[in-house]
């Protein structure tokens, strides 16, 4: 056990110590802070106009107003630096016949690549306790903080990190060098935000149905304040069959390694695809935006399962603001409706209609407001929602705070932090140093 510790604390000394780990802190300090402090900003001056008017005042919500903004700083650093902090802790050894060396200690493989992404992993937990100086902020001004669904997205945050972690460990076994491997990774990594971008400009069919599988889809429902089953199931297997790749391309010991990463891709493809069925997902919001009200639900969950046919490409806003409004939410309360894209002639014939059947009977119409789809659906499936059960009134939490309160957080984290960072990481540096020659 001692000796797996003094390979975990080496690990952790070589990633936090290096000179690409402090300009990373940098980094995510300044884009945190700016991320916050123009949120901050924009949440204050739309408050103005809601501190007298409960209406207005009920959709001020502060994850999404504030922190998920501020985590949004995260999601770019991750992606486009994260991978050049991980990728020389591999490459670089590689390089100098470092893993030969600690083979001969003796370590097994899965304990020094477990190490090394265990390393990853604290990093990952690092940078995002680099935003609760923020919460600590927002608290200090009287702002309201809903713990559990900020929980939620700092969750979200690490299964992300998880997943670029991963990346970084399989772009490492393919190159010895640094600037290949990142690049690489990073490809990786956006391959994601370049399906979406196809999506929206309509480029195919076939990008249009992969696009519901992409990172930053499955991201964007824990940053919605959804708690999905699927989501975490597909971060956590695509981050598993990453690393397991990884580990099998670094092993030199290994002849026609071919075949495990055939078995390997096989197994997670496989895993992926009965992931792509569970359909256990709980709106953990606040205001409950994500849910209908509880006697809609309640109605909903004794009628049987609708089929909607939707007439309208997945690329047109109006579908959106139906998927959005309508039909995330009906999934949340009936994973097993049935939602069905017409295409081909029927499509441009019946553009813009949307057919219900329940129980062998069907009725359409054009119209995406709530109330006249429940009319349909309730009477196709003879179901009379029950009166009242109204969701509760969410009051809203609209804040304005001052220029010079906003002011606090450009020094916090373009000043007060680097200033800790840069001493604090040259006397844990030359400290490292001076032990090593020591010894």
């Amino acid at each position: 056990m001692r000796r797996r510790y003094l390979l975990l604390t080496k690990e952790i000394r070589d990633l936090f110590l290096s000179r690409a780990a402090l300009v990373l802190v940098l980094i995510l300090s300044g884009v945190i802070g700016y991320s916050f402090y123009s949120a901050v900003a924009l949440y204050g001056n739309a408050s103005v106009a809601a501190l007298d008017n409960p209406l207005y005042a009920a959709g001020f919500e502060p994850v999404p107003g504030v922190f998920a903004p501020t985590f949004g700083g995260l999601f770019i650093v991750f992606s486009l630096f994260l991978p050049f902090l991980l990728i020389p802790q591999i490459t670089q050894e590689r390089r100098n016949n470092t893993l030969a060396v600690l083979l001969q200690i003796p370590f097994s493989w899965l304990e020094i690549v477990t190490a090394k992404f265990c390393a990853a992993l604290l990093f990952v937990m690092f940078a995002l306790a680099l935003t609760l100086p923020a919460v600590a902020l927002w608290s200090a001004w009287g702002g309201h903080v809903p713990y559990g669904e900020l929980a939620l997205l700092a969750a979200g945050y690490f299964l992300y990190g998880l997943f670029i972690a991963s990346v970084s460990l399989f772009a490492a076994s393919l190159f010895d060098d640094t600037a290949r491997a990142s690049i690489v990774a990073v490809i990786v990594i956006m391959a994601s935000w370049f399906i979406d971008f196809g999506r929206d400009m309509n480029i195919s069919p076939l990008v249009t149905a992969v696009s519901d599988w992409t990172v930053t889809r499955m991201a964007k429902l824990f940053e919605n304040g959804i708690l999905s089953a699927r989501a975490s199931a597909y971060f956590l297997l695509l981050s598993l069959g990453f690393a397991a790749c990884g580990y099998w391309l670094l092993r030199f010991d290994i002849r026609r390694k071919w075949r495990r990463l055939a078995a390997t891709a096989l197994i997670i493809l496989t895993a992926l695809y009965f992931s792509s069925h569970l359909h256990l997902n709980a709106d953990l919001s606040e205001s409950g935006r994500n849910s209908f009200p509880p006697s809609i639900a309640e109605a909903l969950k004794k009628a049987p399962a609708p089929a909607i046919d939707v007439y309208l490409e997945k690329t047109d806003s109006r579908f959106r603001d139906y998927q959005k409004s309508f039909l995330e939410k009906l999934l949340l309360v009936k994973p097993d409706a049935k939602v069905t894209m017409i295409g081909g002639a029927a499509l441009k014939e019946n553009y813009g209609r949307f057919v219900y059947r329940v129980k062998g009977r069907e009725d359409a119409t054009f119209s995406t407001g709530d109330e006249e789809i429940f009319t349909i659906i309730f009477r196709l499936a003879g179901v009379e929602p029950a009166r009242g059960g109204e969701l509760p009134s969410y009051p809203g939490y609209p804040l304005v705070t001052t220029s010079r309160s906003q002011s606090v957080v450009i020094w916090l984290y373009l000043a007060v932090i680097p200033a800790l960072a840069l001493p604090g990481f040259t006397a844990m540096h030359f400290r490292s140093r001076k032990k090593e020659r020591s010894t």
